[in-house]
């Protein structure tokens, strides 16, 4: 038995060595980290660090008049594209394919 009381004696002793070292990397990054200042990095959903968001400007008080156009407007301002209308629904379409008409009879007989 006098092997095993060795064997034992020795795997206490290896575990407060490991406990003690365990202890003392503990400390040691606790002690070395400084304090986080400042702000914290934010991150978008595809992990690119985003900008802090500073205060916007004011808003100026009237909206900012339009681009003047060196040769002048020549559709006016007003003029708006508007949206195309729907196609009849009886009308044909000229960009759809439509395959060709089919003949009867023979196509080599000429």
């Amino acid at each position: 038995m006098g092997l095993m009381d060795k064997a034992k004696k020795m795997a206490e002793q290896a575990q407060t060595k490991l406990d003690d070292a365990q202890k003392q990397f503990n400390e040691d990054q606790g002690a070395s980290k400084p304090p986080s200042q400042g702000p914290v990095t934010q991150y978008d959903e595809h992990g690119r660090p985003v900008q802090p968001a500073t205060t916007a400007p004011p808003a100026p008080s009237a909206p900012p008049a339009p681009p003047v156009q060196p040769h002048g407007d020549p559709l006016g301002a007003s003029a708006q594209p508007s949206p195309p209308s729907p196609p009849a629904p009886d009308a044909e379409r000229s960009d759809e394919y439509a395959p060709p008409k089919l003949s009867s009879g023979d196509p080599l007989d000429g």
